[in-house]
């Protein structure tokens, strides 16, 4: 698996892969876009030879990073790609000075919540009926050595 920089050639797929998971909220076409062009994003696919696997976005506003969003195909998951692609990330939020990374998981996504206190996110918060279909946003942080 190789992780890579998204070009635009790559927004086609990214789009397929937000829109085959049934969760709220989808981001746009303009959104994904809008964090090419954005100096503060980094904005990672994972692919191999049959192609874009995941990708994921993360700001970075040193000492802080936020991870606001990493997906993986349907039929791709549950094989280490979002594992892979979180390490990438974190490695090069370090490389950029941060030292502390945050995101928000809706409460009623259990597989994506033991992935990330499995590489080290711990629960920090709670925001209730955060997202759209009223689940909760629980918020998780983890310290960059």
């Amino acid at each position: 698996m190789k992780i890579r920089n998204v070009r635009a050639s790559d927004l086609d797929r990214i789009l397929a892969i937000e829109d085959a998971w049934k969760t709220t909220p989808h981001w746009s076409r303009r959104q994904f876009q809008a964090e090419l062009e954005n100096p503060s994003s980094l904005f990672l696919i994972a692919e191999d030879d049959s192609g874009v696997a995941g990708y994921g976005v993360l700001w970075t506003v040193p000492p802080e990073a936020q991870l606001l969003n990493l997906a993986v195909a349907p039929e791709r998951a549950r094989r280490g790609v979002a594992r892979t692609l979180l390490q990438a990330l974190t490695i090069m939020a370090r490389g950029w000075g941060c030292v502390i990374m945050t995101l928000e998981v809706s409460s009623r996504n259990l597989p994506a919540q033991a992935l990330y206190e499995s590489v080290g996110l711990r629960v920090v918060g709670r925001r209730a009926k955060f997202y759209n279909d009223g689940a909760d946003a629980i918020l998780m942080a983890l310290h960059l050595p």
